[in-house]
């Protein structure tokens, strides 16, 4: 009995990227492999290419839905999924070569999720964890941390296979709530229901390549609910701590680390990146990152160290007297000059 594979692909306004992403895939692939592109109300030519493509080949089924976010449309990608395993891929993405002749070693182990390196545009990407199968969550030891915060394997839906029994068992969808960190969320909830299984293959190889250098990515493009996702994510990162059976301490440190990175991620995007803004909301989130001691003092000490020391002062200036209106309406002038 073969194991089928469903490759789901939220598709909006990708008209100039989702064919690549679909070669990809299909590049070596299956024939039993089920590649399912969910147009979310795209306004552009993206629907029409996705009923083109899945004319063109029979492994592909086009769906469409409403316009509801990534989230939404791999959760309606998830609700079709026939596969034993399902693997998730932005439109603007690709998979490389050598993936699908480097799985069945890892699926003949039975994991719940198998993990796979990862390379971006903006540079490499190695994978914290070691080749090999972990029977348990709490056997990822340290790399449990740079997995979940700075590398970014547990926090994306990529590059990785879930197991669709247990997304069927436990139910799993992404909170449509959430435009942001709505696959973080995915990933603790699904490691959740994992403790009962063999847990994780890390299959050695790079075999995703992330484009964050496009003008969509998160990086590039300001918004201002990142606090928000945070506090929405936190309790199922508890739960999972809990679960892996962390000392209090440990469990504190990264609960902090969350917190505050969501801070800095959502400093950055207000101090770095051209958009509208009303003056009101700018100013409630410098107030609520510089409310919190721990985010307050990381912000100063980067801002201590920025070698433009020059351009630096209002932002030292900001945090140090903890004025939240000077901030907001030092970036919302200096945004208006910032290149698009």
């Amino acid at each position: 009995m073969t194991t089928r594979v469903t490759v789901i692909v939220p598709c909006y306004k990708a008209a100039g990227t989702l064919r690549r992403a679909a070669d990809s895939v299909l590049e070596s692939a299956p024939q039993d492999l089920e590649l399912i592109l969910v147009d979310d109300g795209s306004p552009d030519e993206t629907g029409k290419l996705c009923d083109t493509l899945a004319g063109e080949d029979s492994r592909i089924r086009a769906l469409h839905r409403p316009n509801g976010g990534a989230g939404a449309a791999r959760s309606t990608g998830l609700e079709a999924a026939s596969g034993d395993w399902v693997l998730f891929l932005d439109a603007d993405d690709m998979l490389l070569p050598g993936l699908w002749a480097a799985l069945p070693t890892a699926m003949q182990d039975a994991p719940g999720m198998i993990l796979f390196g990862m390379t971006r545009a903006s540079g490499p990407a190695p994978c914290p964890l070691a080749p090999g199968r972990y029977d348990h969550v709490a056997d990822l030891g340290e790399a449990l941390d740079p997995l979940l915060f700075e590398s970014g394997y547990l926090a994306a839906p990529y590059p990785k296979l879930f197991r669709m029994d247990i997304i069927r068992q436990a139910n799993l969808r992404f909170d449509e709530r959430l435009k942001i960190n709505e696959d973080v969320l995915f990933n603790l909830d699904f490691l959740h229901f994992l403790q009962n299984s063999p847990a994780i293959f890390c299959l050695p190889g790079v075999y995703y390549k992330q484009n964050d250098m496009l003008a969509g990515s998160l990086s590039r493009r300001l918004r201002g609910d990142l606090l928000d996702a945070e506090r929405i994510t936190r309790p199922a990162l508890a739960r999972l701590l809990d679960d892996v059976g962390v000392s209090s301490a440990e469990r504190e440190r990264l609960l902090r680390k969350s917190r505050v990175r969501a801070a800095l991620n959502q400093y950055g995007l207000l101090t770095g990146c051209k958009g509208d803004m009303p003056f009101a909301r700018r100013r409630a989130l410098f107030a609520e990152i510089l409310s919190d001691p721990d985010a307050r003092q990381e912000l100063r000490r980067l801002l201590s160290n920025d070698p433009n020391r020059l351009l630096a002062l209002p932002y030292r200036l900001g945090a140090a007297l903890r004025a939240p209106g000077l901030l907001a309406g030092y970036t919302q002038i200096k945004n208006h000059f910032l290149p698009n």
